[in-house]
């Protein structure tokens, strides 16, 4: 595939807002304007230390900027070298990809910050999960979409496996169903040949076992219900 060659950039960690940081160094900065110079206190080396920190944190967010900015346009060379017509966005730990394939055909890629719904995925959330940051993966080309959830739980693996084999008797009515069990989790996938459509729901223990709480991966597969931008 076209994108397994491609140099997604590693996860960014949070960091602080830049206009209010820019808004705490402007105010240190005035808050001296006009003042003869104070002797040196405690109070007065902590306020610089903390405009100091601030205007670390200012820079540092440039350079993400930049940084970000050259890992797109390198992304989207190797995108185009072969006649597609894509635009890059390298943000918050995700890539996003959009525009025409080298075929003509309309492609949109979200990969690890893309939002996607229960409803959307065509599968339920374990209850109390919360999404793992930067798993989330929307692709939509060639008329089929792609959707892809991490999700971690505090419960066992097992505890969440019966509770997905329970919810999803119903959908696998008249469907191919495979369920294969684990030693702690299951893969169960569901596909309907008439729609061209598929669920993968994927449990395992968290820590390879180590740990009692669980990791939930969630997978759909649907021809011809979503287009690029909609």
């Amino acid at each position: 595939m076209l994108f397994d060659r491609l140099p997604f950039p590693r996860s960014l960690s949070a960091r602080a807002s830049l206009p209010l940081l820019s808004a705490a160094v402007l105010a240190l900065s005035l808050s001296g304007c006009g003042k003869p110079a104070a002797p040196a206190d405690p109070a007065g080396q902590v306020a610089g230390a903390v405009a100091d920190k601030a205007a670390d944190a200012v820079k540092q967010k440039a350079e993400d900027a930049l940084r970000d900015k050259a890992t797109a346009s390198m992304i989207e060379s190797q995108i185009n070298q072969n006649g597609a017509q894509a635009k890059v966005d390298v943000q918050g730990g995700g890539v996003k990809v959009e525009g025409k394939d080298e075929k003509g055909q309309a492609m949109l890629m979200e990969m690890g910050s893309a939002r996607i719904s229960e409803q959307e995925l065509g599968l339920p959330y374990y209850p109390g999960a919360k999404p793992v940051e930067n798993k989330a993966t929307r692709m939509v080309t060639n008329g089929v979409q792609m959707l892809q959830v991490e999700l971690s739980s505090t419960d066992d693996a097992k505890k969440v496996a019966d509770w997905y084999r329970a919810r999803m008797k119903t959908q696998g009515e008249g469907r191919i169903v495979m369920d294969q069990g684990k030693d702690k989790g299951m893969s169960l996938s569901i596909s309907d040949t008439r729609s061209e459509s598929s669920l993968i729901i994927d449990i395992s223990a968290d820590g390879g076992g180590s740990g009692t709480g669980s990791v939930i991966s969630l997978m759909s597969s649907t021809k011809g219900k979503a287009k690029p931008g909609a």
